[in-house]
């Protein structure tokens, strides 16, 4: 009788060459989840100037536009975070203002929509040196969460010398979910909690990087506060 061959033991890849995987997957599922997502924003913002549409359409499309915003912000974060762990980010000087300004006219539109108020509050106007996509993502993220999840009230930005809070008076999180909110694909418990449950955890990660905290605070009914905590910025080029 012959001895059976041993069959043969298949290459497992190591931590680097799956983590380099894992990066080109992110980075290229991301670039292809565009050009959808664009044709879909632009054709709602289109349809959204039809004076015939009813309440109930409205409403529908407010949810489209939501949706596509809450996509667009996960994606411009999962593109930055998989060029920042593969090489160091170029940094520059930011202006913390501009930044904020900018993001707020991008959330604009849908808040509006739910007639939402926005506000910014400014004691500083601190400019920082780091990578100059970093703030934008992380706050647009932060916004894009608070106008979702509010439906009536405010937002309101209060800027800083070492700081920048975004603080909406919406649903809240209760202690569990609070505890678990930076964990991927983590989302509360309940209909209200849209979304793939990406945007905190990929902030979070991308703060870390520049050496900022995120830190968020949160009462169920009464709305949440999200604080990025500027740390020491990165050497200089």
């Amino acid at each position: 009788m012959s001895t059976p061959r041993p069959r043969p033991v298949p290459d497992i890849p190591q931590p680097a060459e799956a983590a380099a995987r894992e990066r080109d997957f992110t980075r290229d599922a991301s670039h292809e989840l565009r050009t959808p997502l664009t044709v879909i924003r632009v054709a709602s913002d289109l349809i959204a100037h039809d004076d015939g549409l009813s309440m109930a359409s409205r409403r529908s499309l407010a949810r489209i536009q939501d949706a596509v915003a809450g996509m667009e912000a996960v994606i411009d974060a999962l593109l930055l975070l998989a060029r920042s762990e593969q090489t160091a980010l170029h940094a520059e000087d930011v202006a913390v203002r501009d930044v904020i300004e900018h993001e707020l006219a991008r959330i604009q539109p849908l808040a509006r929509h739910k007639q939402l108020a926005l506000r910014l509050d400014v004691d500083a106007e601190p400019v920082l040196h780091a990578p100059p996509r970093v703030l934008p993502v992380m706050l647009g993220n932060l916004l894009t969460n608070a106008v979702r999840f509010t439906d009536a009230g405010s937002v309101v930005v209060r800027l800083r010398a070492d700081a920048v809070e975004v603080e909406d008076s919406g649903i809240g999180m209760d202690a569990a979910t609070l505890a678990r909110a930076f964990e991927p694909f983590y989302r509360g418990q309940g209909e209200q909690y849209v979304g793939p449950g990406l945007g905190l955890s990929i902030a979070h990660r991308l703060g870390q990087r520049c050496g900022w905290t995120l830190r968020l605070e949160s009462t169920p009914g009464h709305g949440t506060r999200a604080t990025i905590l500027f740390g020491r910025p990165p050497q200089r080029d």
